[in-house]
């Protein structure tokens, strides 16, 4: 059996009224040489028969069948029974320009690359959440036409100095956010690196870690050419104050684990404190409003015992260190 360059793996769950638009945008692709993984994670709706309609047209995509555990299982799931050199992700709900594959596989092999980086097209998902027509705008971007010797890009062997969970870090080449789908990875990069299963948000924050951990040969293109798109039934849209805060805690836990047992050297780590860990803190503490306080508490007493929250790197940061000490130990 011939294996393909790149697979595609694609978590899939109650997504009827996006899936098609996904699944062209993989159709569509200039780059031919794919496999496309499509995990179904337990749909009750008609995913799973549009799923099939696919793979009847084209051998190329291959349906997982199987019991609903969460995306970071159907992810693991979806790298385990792939096939190819490279792997990309792709949530159903969104979809990917006509040429990413081209592109990113280019790169990739042109330098020898481990990751190759892209962005997200932030402003048509602004756009469209003022009320812009998603399928005319989101045709007009597809249209644009990327010339391989024409793209700027940036090669690092230390992915940290340019990745970022800050809104407000700028930067041309910038990875921001620690979102999964806007990277080719080599197959070689991820293994023994999973997403945590027990983690339903956020999952992306210990497994992008992990991936930074290892220092790949990283190019990093300036080109929006991921599709986010709005989703009211999606899981982070859907999740209470509870879960999130769960969520959250798990997540910063299962990264910062990773971090303290690496070895990393003191400005690595220091990066990434300001970086990814407090952004996350940060979050974490606005999750908390709403609830009980002795809920709280007694989480974040576990997270001070293990040292999260020793360095505050900024002003920022240190504000919510104090709101943390004040919620650890309230004056009465």
């Amino acid at each position: 059996m011939i294996k393909p360059k790149i697979s595609i793996i694609i978590p899939v769950y109650n997504v009827e009224k996006y899936l098609h638009r996904c699944l062209d945008s993989v159709l569509n692709q200039t780059f031919t040489d794919w496999e496309a993984i499509c995990v179904n994670d337990g749909s009750h709706d008609n995913s799973g028969k549009i799923l099939a309609e696919y793979a009847a047209r084209d051998k190329r995509f291959r349906i997982i069948n199987k019991k609903n555990g969460g995306v970071s299982r159907a992810r693991n799931d979806g790298i385990k029974k792939s096939s190819g050199k490279y792997i990309m992700f792709l949530d159903s709900d969104d979809c990917i320009h006509p040429q990413t594959m081209e592109l990113v596989y280019n790169f990739a092999l042109d330098n020898n690359a481990d990751l190759v980086s892209f962005r997200v097209d932030n402003d048509l998902y602004k756009q469209i959440l003022k009320g812009a027509d998603t399928a005319a705008k989101l045709k007009r971007c597809c249209l644009r036409n990327y010339k391989l010797n024409n793209i700027k890009y940036k090669k690092t062997d230390c992915l940290i100095n340019y990745a970022t969970e800050r809104n407000h870090s700028f930067g041309r080449f910038k990875v921001r956010h620690c979102y999964p789908v806007v990277h080719l990875y080599k197959r070689d990069l991820l293994q023994k690196i999973e997403f945590n299963h027990n983690i339903k948000i956020c999952e992306d924050f210990p497994f992008f870690t992990n991936v930074l951990l290892r220092k790949p040969k990283t190019v990093i293109l300036n080109l929006p050419l991921y599709f986010y798109l709005p989703n009211t039934d999606s899981a982070l849209k859907s999740l209470d104050a509870k879960k999130l805060f769960d969520n959250v805690s798990l997540a910063i836990m299962d990264a910062f684990d990773s971090v303290s047992n690496s070895g990393q050297t003191t400005k690595w780590v220091r990066i990434w404190n300001k970086e990814f860990l407090w952004p996350f803190i940060i979050t974490l503490i606005r999750a908390s409003r709403n609830l009980a306080n002795e809920y709280v508490k007694k989480q974040l007493i576990k997270m001070t015992k293990v040292g999260v929250f020793d360095n505050p790197p900024t002003m920022r940061a240190r504000k919510y260190k104090r709101r943390i000490e004040k919620i650890i130990h309230p004056i009465s």
